[in-house]
């Protein structure tokens, strides 16, 4: 008698999220002020689309909202070597939250 094949694994892959409705989300999440959430969402983003503006500023923003002042430096000073976006402005922003 002959073996029964065996059922395929089905693949537990999550399905793609567009871009579209991932800025969606990261919106959603910063008017709600919800940083943390938000910052998870641009990394999200950029790990889409690798040098989205748009996203890295979001991160930034969310960031400093977040009182993570180590994690702005560090995002501004990788952004800027990745991406040609200017992010300098940002960069007082965590001073002041320091000095306050």
């Amino acid at each position: 008698m002959a073996p029964k094949p065996k059922e395929k694994a089905k693949a537990s892959v999550a399905p793609a999220i567009s871009i579209e409705d991932l800025f969606t989300s990261l919106n959603r999440h910063i008017q709600r002020s919800e940083y943390e959430q938000a910052i998870k969402v641009s990394n999200q983003i950029h790990g889409a689309s690798p040098g989205d503006e748009d996203a890295i500023q979001c991160k930034v923003v969310a960031l400093v909202k977040a009182d993570s002042i180590e994690e702005t430096l560090v995002a501004i000073k990788d952004s800027s070597k990745k991406a040609s976006l200017d992010l300098s402005f940002f960069k007082v922003i965590p001073i002041a939250l320091i000095l306050r």
